[in-house]
């Protein structure tokens, strides 16, 4: 996993825009951004924030999202 930065969920909180609670609620529903789960602690790969970020961009309000 070398060149691989991990971030804590506040960090990646920071990253996305979402509170903390919302990514608690994410994982538990199965739904992006992945995440990694080291004994009771979570963290997140920046370029999987990244990638996350990228997919949910849109070219207008009328698209229809699926997540």
């Amino acid at each position: 996993m070398a060149n691989k930065i991990l971030l804590t969920e506040h960090t990646a909180s920071e990253i996305t825009g979402f509170k903390v609670a919302t990514l608690r609620k994410r994982r538990w529903q199965g739904l992006p951004p992945k995440f990694l789960k080291v004994g009771s602690k979570v963290f997140y790969k920046k370029d999987a924030l990244e990638a996350f970020l990228e997919s949910c961009e849109q070219t207008s309000t009328t698209q229809t999202r699926s997540r």
